[in-house]
């Protein structure tokens, strides 16, 4: 066992502090020329715009998986060992939806690419499991959590190719080990840690050794909540610079910089700044402008509009604001996040406490004939309905109060000083943390188990 691996077994490193010397985009452009030792750390948020199906939203995958398997006891149960071996079927019917050869890599993952063919990346440590780094030629990678590229049985170790196994996965067949035909738990498991299992011994080896090499350390689309992976930046020397790519701030860790946003928007704007063969890479050819004049809100309804028309015009924006959120999140909510979603689980957020958006059945007081209603049931009456009154006024302030991202212009990005950037994509988070190889989390305050997306 290495030092790496005693550390983070029995303690947590201690918080690194932000460099004052470094704040900008600037600085950052400025770093990734002059290292020639970058350590990468990506998540799901380099593969969201390659197609690759999110979890939590109210199509995803878990919600089609509780659909087809009403006896699994929570999503994330399909990533548990035990469960794996008693029934590895929900498994096998998300393995399908993301098997490699289906998905072309994004621009993340081509920048990463291109900072390897140019001899500056130390490593790139990557949470996913969709292979699409080795697509893009990423040679220097690391698959924190293993991956769909092979398989292996259960029972004697047994490893094949991907390709191997793929038929029976599409043909949602159990696949089997050829050399165990007669033993049951003798299942092809592609090669991704599952709660319950050990990080590979290569991740260990190579952190052990990168940690003291690095120059500059980039984290990319991951909301880092998954340890021990989540250790990384601080258990680097605090001085190496620290840049944050990402859809969501992630308050636990202390970045330079942080560029926060969609990934592929930003990394583009990084390569028409560093010029040269990056600029080959560049899918917009537009350039962003920066402001730092934050950009207004959009006007709040008048609250004195007849409810049951402002009802409609709340449900028709809630239809529109559920649409939109499931695949980018309100970024001005500061309500609990769940990823990385990266696909997040997202419904429509409530204005209110147990509120609930005026009906076209809401009687109002008017509607109810006088003669007819004790005074008791009146004043409950008259008290629902400034009650409903009050909701209503703060379900439409919550869908007029739109998100910074949503308001910049077309080719604008906002800088906060000091070290701030706001690009479209935006959103907001949470955080909570997950101990990999464990079934079960570990989190700052609350236990608990969750899985952010589909890249583990």
């Amino acid at each position: 066992m290495t030092l790496w691996q005693i550390i983070i077994n029995i303690s947590e490193p201690p918080k690194r502090k932000k460099r004052k010397d470094i704040n900008t985009l600037e600085d950052v452009v400025r770093l990734l020329h002059e290292s020639k030792r970058i350590l990468v750390l990506t998540g799901a948020g380099v593969s969201v715009s390659c197609g690759i199906p999110d979890f939590r939203s109210r199509d995803g995958i878990y919600a089609r998986l509780a659909v087809d398997f009403p006896d699994l006891p929570d999503p994330q149960a399909m990533f548990d060992i035990e469960y794996f071996r008693r029934d590895p079927r929900p498994f096998f019917k998300f393995a399908k939806e993301i098997y490699p050869g289906q998905f072309q890599p994004s621009p993340c993952h081509k920048f990463i690419s291109m900072m390897d063919k140019q001899k500056k990346l130390l490593r790139n440590y990557t949470q996913n499991i969709d292979t699409l780094e080795q697509v893009a030629g990423v040679q220097r990678i690391i698959q924190c959590h293993g991956s769909f590229a092979t398989a292996s049985c259960l029972v004697c170790k047994h490893k094949v190719d991907c390709e191997a196994v793929r038929e029976d996965i599409f043909n949602q067949v159990v696949p089997h080990c050829p050399r165990c035909p007669d033993i049951p738990l003798a299942i092809m498991k592609p090669d991704i840690v599952f709660f319950g299992e050990n990080l590979p011994e290569m991740f260990h080896r190579a952190m052990k050794q990168d940690k003291d090499e690095v120059d500059l350390l980039i984290v990319i689309g991951s909301s880092l909540k998954v340890r021990p992976v989540a250790l990384i930046p601080n258990s680097i020397p605090h001085e190496v610079p620290q840049v944050l790519i990402n859809r969501e701030q992630l308050p636990h860790l202390n970045f330079d910089v942080e560029l926060l946003g969609d990934c592929d928007v930003i990394v583009n704007e990084l390569c028409h700044r560093l010029g040269g063969d990056f600029e080959q890479l560049c899918f917009n050819t537009l350039r962003l402008t920066e402001t730092t004049d934050k950009p207004p809100r959009l006007p709040e309804q008048p609250p004195s509009e007849a409810l049951p028309a402002s009802s409609d015009a709340a449900q028709e924006e809630q239809k529109q604001h559920s649409t939109d959120s499931v695949t980018k999140p309100s970024e001005e909510t500061h309500s609990p996040n769940v990823t990385d979603t990266a696909g997040n689980n997202v419904t429509p957020p409530e204005p209110c406490p147990n509120a609930q958006c005026p009906s076209e059945e809401t009687a109002e007081p008017s509607e109810l004939p006088a003669e007819d209603v004790p005074k008791e049931e009146a004043a409950e009456v008259k008290s629902h309905t400034s009650n409903l009154e009050f909701r209503r006024r703060c379900w439409m302030s919550r869908i007029n109060r739109s998100p910074i991202s949503k308001r910049l212009e077309t080719g604008q990005y906002l800088f906060q000083a000091p070290n701030h950037y706001i690009f479209h994509g935006r959103r907001h988070n949470t955080t909570h943390f997950i101990q990999r190889g464990r079934v079960g989390a570990q989190t700052d305050n609350t236990p608990e188990k969750t899985q952010s997306t589909v890249h583990l």
